[in-house]
């Protein structure tokens, strides 16, 4: 009976020794990863009272949320007989949002517009927004135009959503540029965001911050008419801890890290 249960023993050990050594295989094959939060209660609030403002507090915002990145969604009133409740709909997604690695690192902002309403159209002001980074100081926005030498003395285009179509463009921020010493065309740094620092850096400075401002304005009226909305997009950036995909393993690695082992001297 005592040899069946030493043999079960050392058994015992040998598996757990083998799956202790697949839990540090699995866990070296792992990247670290962050999480990227917008913070949809600061952007839905500052809207309401912008719409207020300007006597549109029929226009309801709100936020969608799924698989993919967050949404903010404006719902406007639609004239259509007999039907209070209908709808137009002009969506506005910036990117990127929810799980990345650590590389490669973020170059550039995506914004996604659009335009679901039937009668206006949608204008980006690029000059009138703004971008901070890790808690700096706010510059303004810059639309990537690839193969377009860029003049920032000079102001820049606006990009327009007409009635039924959507536009999609990059942006970085203004700090990034720079002259180079044997050049004259202006020069925009490869990263906006390294991921790789985020780890290392303070929570209080693992966040961005962009403030787009919207024109939205019946097709063929006067700039008199036009809805103006700074819509604050805040971005928080979580670093995820590290996670095992089976449990057991997980639990392994847990129960045998250095903090729970005996200490011998």
């Amino acid at each position: 009976m005592g040899a069946d249960i030493l043999i079960l023993t050392i058994y015992f050990i040998c598996v757990v020794y083998v799956l202790y050594q697949m839990a540090l295989s699995v866990e070296a094959k792992l990247e670290d990863q962050v999480q990227i939060v917008l913070d949809g209660d600061t952007l839905e609030a500052a809207i309401a009272p912008q719409l207020a403002q300007q006597g549109r507090s029929d226009i309801k915002a709100r936020l969608i949320s799924g698989k993919g990145p967050t949404i903010l969604e404006l719902a406007f009133p639609q004239d259509k007989k007999g039907d209070k409740e209908a709808t137009e709909t002009l969506h506005i997604q910036v990117s990127p949002q929810g799980k990345l690695p650590l590389r490669p690192p973020v170059k550039g902002l995506s914004i996604t517009t659009l335009n679901g309403l039937n009668h206006q159209q949608i204008f980006l002001d690029w000059d009138s927004s703004s971008l901070s980074v890790h808690g700096g100081l706010a510059y303004r926005v810059v639309r990537n135009v690839p193969g377009m030498p860029l003049d920032l003395l000079q102001p820049q285009v606006y990009t327009v959503a007409n009635p039924g179509q959507g536009v999609n463009a990059t942006i970085t921020s203004e700090a990034l540029f720079r002259r180079p010493e044997a050049g004259t065309a202006l020069e925009s740094a490869p990263v906006l965001i390294n991921l790789e620092m985020i780890p290392d850096m303070k929570p209080i400075m693992r966040t961005y911050a962009l403030r787009l401002l919207v024109w939205i304005k019946p097709t063929n009226a006067p700039e008199s008419q036009a809805i103006r909305l700074l819509l604050p997009f805040n971005f928080q950036i979580e670093v995820l801890p590290d996670h095992v995909a089976l449990p057991i393993l997980s639990w392994l690695l847990d129960w045998f890290s250095p903090a729970k082992l005996p200490r011998l001297w």
